[in-house]
């Protein structure tokens, strides 16, 4: 019941709040937790895990991996990810401790 005179408001569809969490998963990269879209760009997941710190240096320097498959993912991609999934940021080049 919605009664404007007391500020008594139910809201059964949810706030916008709840429905953009609902988008949101987390993931691993290097170890580190981020949290990213289901749909997202593999440059915002480089993003963030250098944000994170799980990587050092240009992020165009880096492919990502999932743990589970092979094959890089670059990037201009977009891919859709699940709940905890794993990846690896690899560098592709030469790197200061390597």
């Amino acid at each position: 019941m919605n009664d404007i005179l007391t500020g008594d408001h139910e809201n059964s569809a949810g706030s916008v709040a709840d429905v953009n969490d609902a988008t949101k998963v987390s993931i691993i990269v290097n170890g580190m937790e981020i949290e990213v879209e289901k749909s997202v760009e593999i440059r915002e997941i480089l993003r963030k895990a250098k944000d994170a710190g799980a990587i050092e240096g240009l992020i165009d320097e880096y492919v990502i991996e999932r743990v589970e498959e092979d094959g890089e993912l670059k990037c201009g991609e977009t891919i859709e990810v699940k709940p905890d999934e794993r990846f690896l940021a690899v560098p592709t080049g030469s790197t200061p401790v390597a």
